[in-house]
Formats: structure tokens, C-alpha cells, sequence
């Protein structure tokens, strides 16, 4: 084989093959549903669920914390062996924002569709409310004053 043609064979081999090899990147966000922009400064806590039979690699945390950028987003990567399951949650002041902001994911569904969840009315909602593959998107809604006012009441 002539040194060009081993060359171009090998780019190839590598441009197919290097995704397979590398660890899948996850995006969770979390975006203000009354106007669209991100909540930035945000925990992100990640647990890394593996069920029967399946393997946790040696050094990799179970559990992350990670804090939205400035456009409300924190990424992680996913252990290899991928698990089947994990779990994410985004720490909210729940005296200020309402957002069901916790999920019970299966790893293949976010890596391939991606998740919504939404405490906004996804009919006013000012979003788009469509994820793309590797996303987790919490959707949180700010409480009315009418809501914050009851808020105390409700808790006692």
C-alpha cells in the first residue's frame, strides 16, 4: 500500500471510530419560561446511577455539583462504561422560582432525544421547548406575588 492511500485510510479509520471512543457530554439548562433567558449560577447536582451488573469506573465521582454559565448551562461527561440511568436536579430558591427541577434520566434517551422539563405552560411559554440530543432542559417559571405572598402560609 502506498503511503497517501495508508494515510487517508487511517484519517478515515480514526474520523469513524474517535466518537466511539470518547466519553458523551450531557448539557443541562435551565431557562427562565416567562422570557427565555438563562438562569446562570445555578447548582446542578448529577448522580451517576449503575444498576445490577453493570460497572462504576475506578476514579470517577457518582455524584457532581456544577453551576450554570451564563447561559444557564453546566455540562458533564458520562463515565465510560455509560450507565443506564442518572439522575439530575438544579438547587432552586423555591421562595422565588417554581420548576419541576428533577429528573430520573435513561442515559440512551438523553443522548439521543433529549429531556424537557417544564413548570411553565408550554402553550404561553416564551420558549421553545424542544431539546436537542445530549440535553436536559428544566424550564423554571418565577412565582406570581400573589404565590410568594402565600408562599409562608402554606408552609405552616
Amino acid at each position: 500500500m502506498d503511503v497517501p492511500c495508508f494515510r487517508q485510510l487511517a484519517c478515515f479509520l480514526l474520523l469513524c471510530g474517535g466518537p466511539l471512543c470518547l466519553a458523551q457530554a450531557v448539557t443541562i439548562q435551565v431557562i427562565n419560561g416567562d422570557n427565555g433567558r438563562p438562569l446562570q449560577k445555578q447548582i446542578v447536582s448529577v448522580t451517576i446511577l449503575y444498576g445490577k451488573g453493570e460497572s462504576a469506573p475506578a476514579k470517577y465521582d457518582a455524584t457532581l455539583d456544577i453551576e450554570t454559565d451564563v447561559n444557564g448551562a453546566a455540562q458533564f461527561r458520562l463515565p465510560e462504561p455509560a450507565p443506564a440511568q442518572f439522575a439530575a436536579q438544579v438547587r432552586m430558591d423555591w421562595a422565588r422560582w417554581h420548576c419541576g427541577c428533577g429528573v430520573l434520566a435513561v442515559t440512551q434517551v438523553v443522548i439521543q432525544k433529549g429531556i424537557v422539563e417544564s413548570a411553565a405552560d408550554r402553550k404561553k411559554s416564551a420558549v421553545p421547548m424542544n431539546p436537542v440530543p445530549g440535553q436536559i432542559l428544566f424550564v423554571a417559571r418565577p412565582l406570581s406575588l400573589f404565590e410568594r405572598l402565600l408562599s409562608p402560609l402554606l408552609k405552616g
